[in-house]
Order: structure tokens, then C-alpha cells, then sequence
């Protein structure tokens, strides 16, 4: 009986994690790499990279569609007791072993923090030539707050293809 109790706790447990595929956690660059000056703002990001050279079932193909898409999701935290503004001046997403950039289409953003405030912000991104090469991409990000300019980077991974 007891083995049993054990069995179901252990399944239970592994139930209540989620999976998805596609997402692939990573890291931001701690904040004493970033600037001492500064608290850190972006705390945590995570990309997701997919290519998807053909269309859904159903969806006739087309030649000027969408192929390549990356999302970045940006883990924000403003520990000040003041509002923040931050501004992404741009989002990047390069090869691992080129650092060669790929043509994703973006345009700078405010983003406001109030006092204490923790938020979640994601930027698709799209391009139509997917990513080019098969080795893993990074995610480049440049924000800036006041005059201070800072960039954070995200771990590698592999990009999903369909």
C-alpha cells in the first residue's frame, strides 16, 4: 500500500510540471556583468526560435509569407520605488558561431515600469527567409534607461523546424 501512495505522489508530481517544446528558458547575463550603476531591470530572458517553410494544413502556400519567427519574451523587475522607463532600442537574434545577424523585422519600444513592478513583455518577430544555417541563434537585446545603455544576451538554442 505504501508503494503505491509512493507511485501516485511521484506521478502527481510529475504531472504539475508543464512541457512545451518550443520554449527553451535561459539566463539573462547577472547584473554585476551589465553595470554597476544600475540595478538590473531585465532579469530573465527567453527565446523561442521556429521556421516553418510550409504553410498549415488547409493554408495555401504563398511566396511572400512569413517563414522565419522568434519570440522573446523579457522578464522584467523595477525594485525601485519610482516609475522606470526603459527603452528597447533594438532585438537581435544572430547565429551562435558567426554572430552574423538575421533579418527579422522590429522596431524600437517603450516600455514604463511602474513603482515595484514586475511584468512579462514578449516581441515576435518575423522574417521571410528563416534562419539560414543550421547552427543554434542567440537573442541580442539593447535597452537603455536615462542616458545608461545596457545589452543582454541570451543562451543558444536550437531553432524549431517545421
Amino acid at each position: 500500500m505504501r508503494y503505491r501512495l509512493f507511485i501516485i505522489a511521484i506521478a502527481l508530481t510529475a504531472c504539475s510540471y508543464s512541457f512545451n517544446p518550443y520554449t527553451q528558458k535561459v539566463s539573462s547575463i547577472p547584473a554585476s556583468n551589465m553595470s554597476s550603476q544600475t540595478d538590473t531591470f531585465i532579469k530573465q530572458i527567453t527565446l523561442v526560435a521556429k521556421e516553418e517553410k510550409r504553410p498549415a494544413l488547409g493554408i495555401p502556400q504563398k511566396s511572400e509569407r512569413d517563414i522565419g519567427f522568434a519570440s522573446v519574451f523579457l522578464r522584467l523587475e523595477n525594485s525601485k520605488e519610482e516609475k522606470v522607463n526603459l527603452l528597447i532600442k533594438t532585438i537581435e537574434i544572430r547565429h551562435l558561431t558567426d554572430a552574423k545577424s538575421l533579418n527579422f523585422n522590429w522596431s524600437i519600444q517603450e516600455i514604463s515600469l511602474k513603482p515595484l513592478e514586475n511584468s512579462e513583455v514578449v516581441f515576435d518577430l518575423t522574417n521571410k527567409t528563416g534562419y539560414i544555417g543550421q547552427d543554434k541563434v542567440k537573442a541580442f537585446v539593447t535597452y537603455q534607461i536615462g542616458e545608461q545603455v545596457h545589452s543582454v544576451e541570451s543562451e543558444a538554442v536550437e531553432v524549431k523546424r517545421r
